[in-house]
């Protein structure tokens, strides 16, 4: 029996102490929070199992009584322990039916009704420890150990169903050893005259249940005994105390290796995190990616807008090209742009793109819906999502038979008044984003950018041609005119001196006014030369040169020599190209009237300059007479070529030297494609 008590209170002290150790852990699991509770049944259970010990081997008569006292203390406090702990297990761990609410107002009359029988047992001749004893173990251990055992069962049959069969395993196992547990410790109680322990007594005698010693008493007894200590060791021979053992040791074993569950379930809570981080890694490394990979694509677009821009491409391609692209970025099935009519004030579809094809509008088409027209003419850009009231997406997506049912829409400023909406629009999908709203304002942009550009392209054109004009004007002045008006003295002349009959000075005259005709003669086909060169930008400014070159010699007859050094685009600004062809024309105007020559040569290339610039460099050579400039004075000719060449940030230097030619050397300004980027700017 000494081996049986130690053993019997070893375990639970191991009980408490594998509780106790396992709060050191910092999980937030439901369990963790009902171990301080088993911690301390465990600890109480283990000095009431050797107070037992000392009790009944060993205990003096003077130390008899101390460890009585103790121990009635530690058996209800012990008891009281694991009822609470049972009670967290059954309702703290999972939630219980709906139908258990009712359970604790269906208990309360019986349980009034025990306790209330309990307490008149105090009352009889009994030792006081027997009552004590008996009811600490069906008022406390049995609900405590039962609601325990089935507490764990229900967690068993909830891992079994989520599929943790290690888990569920261990809370089978615990469970069971609580129910058996609730037997052996909390129904199986000393023979007494009540209860279920009462038994018929022919003696009339009573045990003490701690000390084995016959107690006499005339209280009669009631039924005969059917669940205490004599029955269990008439019923297996072996005592009580034993099967308390046999259940400590399973309890302790089972509950210790059901405390795995915290590093199970902790294991398991890591390999779940792990995983989670990994994926939340991998989405924000595909997020970097798609993130990235959008931002490339729509930098490119909006490169390859402000290039057409830059090369003056049509008006209505670029805002085809914007549509399109637009359409595709945003992953839309519609993009419409309209623009508001100058005369009417309406606002019209100027051009539009779909799933099919990107097109211009040839007749007018007038936008009603109200969301494009609330977005003009409020100046807003917002998102409309499916919400909206009825009708709202009506007339948005058109040639289309399917209507829109989500859209974003911004308005077109220049020079802060409302020119025009841009809008894309689904068919099916979520409501577009601020990111979305975002990026189409950027194409709202460049379209503005490409309108003004076009406007400020015509007015150059505009200016260009009234130059043109006026240097037409002044070539006639100077040409022309002055021919025609020296022909009209020698028609005079002429009539004056066939009236007196001067044949010889007649043929003179004559050879004269042919020699002033053919002068002027070659004065107009340059003009019209120049002209036509000028303002043909199809062909390219290289091409438009040569050619210029090939006709200037034909009709000159001198040899014109055209070295290109240039690959690729000359990155000129529109204006310096114009510029450049002016230059030319005078230099090669100047070679026909005043050089003489019977060849020139033009050269051009892209040089880098000292500051790691680029320019185009011309250079125009001819074998004539040469010239000497007097006092720094130049000619009318030069100081215009001059200053045309300071006009875009250029210089001219002419170098001549009578009798060897002259050599005129231009030096335009390349733009960088910052410096295109720059230059586009200034049109907002």
């Amino acid at each position: 029996m000494i081996a049986i008590y130690l053993l019997y209170g070893l375990a639970f002290f191991s009980l408490g102490l594998a509780a106790s150790l396992q709060l050191r852990h910092d999980d937030e699991l439901l369990l963790r929070k009902q171990l301080p509770w088993l911690a301390a049944f465990g600890f109480a259970y283990a000095a009431s199992a050797w107070l037992d010990l000392f009790q009944t081997y060993g205990a003096n008569p003077a130390s008899s009584d101390i460890i009585n006292v103790a121990r009635m203390i530690l058996q209800p406090l012990s008891g009281l322990l694991l009822l609470v702990f049972g009670w967290g297990v059954l309702t703290k761990l999972s939630p219980l039916p709906k139908w258990t609410y009712l359970l604790p107002g269906l208990l309360i009359p019986p349980t009034a009704f025990v306790i209330t029988y309990a307490a008149t047992t105090f009352v009889t001749p009994s030792p006081i420890e027997i009552p004590i004893d008996i009811w600490s173990r069906y008022l406390l251990y049995l609900p405590g150990s039962f609601m325990a055992g089935v507490g764990f069962l229900r967690q068993w049959w909830q891992q079994k169903g989520l599929g943790y069969s290690d888990v569920a395993g261990l809370m089978l196992a615990t469970g069971v050893a609580f129910l058996f547990e609730a037997f052996v410790v909390g129904l199986v109680v000393p023979a007494a005259p009540h209860g279920p322990a009462s038994y018929y007594n022919y003696n009339r005698t009573v045990y003490n249940a701690f000390t084995g010693e016959q107690i006499e008493t005339e209280e009669p007894f009631g039924l005969i005994n059917w669940l205490d200590y004599d029955r269990v060791l008439e019923t297996t021979g072996l005592p009580i105390q034993f099967w308390r053992m046999l259940s400590a040791l399973a309890v302790t074993t089972f509950v210790v290796k059901g405390l795995a569950v915290f590093d199970t379930i902790r294991d398991r809570q890591m390999r779940a995190l792990q995983q989670e981080r990994d994926r939340a890694q991998q989405m924000a490394f595909e997020a970097q990616i798609t993130a990235r990979q959008t931002a490339e694509n729509w930098t490119e677009a909006l490169i390859n807008i402000s290039r057409h821009i830059a090369e003056l491409n049509d008006v209505d391609d670029i805002l085809l090209y914007i549509v399109d692209n637009g359409r595709k970025l945003l992953h839309s099935n519609f993009m419409g742009l309209a623009v508001l009519n100058g005369d009417a004030l309406d606002l019209e579809l100027k051009c539009y793109a779909n799933n099919d094809r990107a097109r211009m509008i040839d007749v007018p088409l007038k936008i009603k819906n109200p969301l494009i027209l609330e977005t003009l003419f409020l100046s807003k850009s917002c998102c409309f999502p499916q919400e909206d009231p009825p009708g709202s997406f009506e007339d948005l997506c058109f040639f289309v038979d399917k209507p829109a049912q989500t859209a974003a829409a911004v308005h077109l400023d220049l020079d802060e008044h409302p020119i025009g909406v841009l809008w894309i629009a689904r068919h099916e999908g979520g409501p577009y984003s601020e990111t979305d709203l975002i990026w189409l304002e950027c194409l709202a942009d460049q379209v503005v950018i490409a309108i003004q550009h076009g406007l400020m392209t015509s007015q150059l054109q505009s200016f260009s041609v009234i130059e043109e004009r006026g240097r037409i004007a002044r070539e006639m002045h100077d040409g022309l005119a002055q021919v025609l008006g020296y022909l009209n003295l020698q028609v005079q002349t002429l009539d004056t001196l066939l009236k007196r009959g001067k044949q010889e000075a007649l043929q003179a005259e004559l050879d004269q006014m042919r020699q002033a005709i053919q002068t002027a003669h070659a004065d107009v086909r340059e003009n019209i030369l120049s002209l036509r060169t000028t303002l043909a930008n199809e062909k390219g400014l290289i091409s438009a040169i040569d050619e210029y070159l090939n006709e200037f010699g034909i009709q000159t007859r001198i040899e014109t020599q055209f070295q290109n050094e240039v690959v690729g685009p000359l990155n000129l600004a529109s204006l310096a190209e114009v510029q450049l062809v002016c230059i030319l024309q005078e230099a090669l105007t100047n070679v026909r009237k005043h050089a003489q020559a019977s060849c020139v040569q033009v050269h051009i290339a892209q040089k880098l300059g000292l500051n790691q610039c680029e320019y185009l460099l011309m250079d125009v050579t001819d074998n004539g007479v040469g010239f000497v400039e007097k006092n720094g004075n130049r000619s009318f000719g030069l100081q215009t070529m001059h200053e045309r060449a300071l006009a875009v940030g250029g210089e001219l230097v002419v170098q001549s030297v009578p009798g060897h030619g002259t050599s005129l050397i231009c030096r335009l300004p390349c733009l960088s494609e910052e410096g295109l980027r720059k230059q586009n700017l200034v049109f907002q």
